[in-house]
């Protein structure tokens, strides 16, 4: 089996990255520059119409969005137990990701990429507030949940994909330069999730291309 990620730095494929540096998967990394526009290229957008990142190709067949692919790395090494075993707690962990994406990362796109939603400028400026107002929402749900359980991780009892999507979460809050005093015991958790070997891992993968901005 051969397994290559497409990601780009500071964007949602962090999480992918570290859920392949913990499954321990044998995969190449393919970075894509955003900054340079690389993610509109015919061959870029010949594996994602998209043209967006993640992308996870997998002996020739491309699967697309965050969710599924964090969902086929859990899928096919086991071993690492990315998710829970048993059907009500992987749920559990698959409506959480959903919410991610669904919500969070839309949050994010109204204040970053309010072009996304509106042509008119004066529309996207307006979007910024109510986006940034539904982020800190969220993040004040991720932060009960914090403090709801002594668990270091999110679901379950052990780190898994759902911690690794968590990260990008967390690295989109300092962007955004939120106060983590308004999520302490969230930002406490995941600082100490950043010290992970296959976090570190993941983050070593990044440094080795140009930043771009969060997508």
């Amino acid at each position: 089996m051969t397994v290559s990620l497409y990601f780009a730095a500071n964007t949602s494929a962090f999480a992918p990255l570290v859920a392949l540096e913990e499954a321990g998967a044998d995969y190449r990394p393919v970075p894509i520059s955003l900054a340079t526009g690389e993610q509109h290229s015919p061959a870029y957008r010949a594996i994602n119409p998209r043209g967006r990142v993640p992308t996870l190709v997998v002996d020739g067949t491309a699967v697309h969005e965050v969710v599924a692919i964090l969902g086929w790395i859990a899928d096919s090494y086991p071993a690492a137990c990315l998710l829970p075993a048993d059907p009500t707690g992987r749920a559990q962990a698959v409506s959480l990701m959903s919410w991610f994406a669904s919500t969070i990362h839309v949050a994010l796109a109204q204040v970053r990429r309010p072009e996304r939603y509106a042509d008119d400028p004066e529309i996207r400026r307006a979007l910024e507030s109510p986006g940034r107002t539904a982020f800190a929402k969220a993040l004040a749900e991720l932060e009960a949940r914090s403090a709801a359980t002594p668990s270091p991780f999110l679901i379950g009892g052990r780190f898994g994909v759902v911690d690794a999507y968590a990260l990008v979460v967390r690295r989109w809050a300092d962007g955004l330069g939120l106060d983590r005093t308004d999520f302490a015991r969230f930002a406490d958790r995941t600082d100490a999730l950043f010290d992970r070997p296959s976090v570190r891992r993941a983050l070593d993968r990044e440094t080795r291309i140009p930043a771009a901005a969060a997508a």
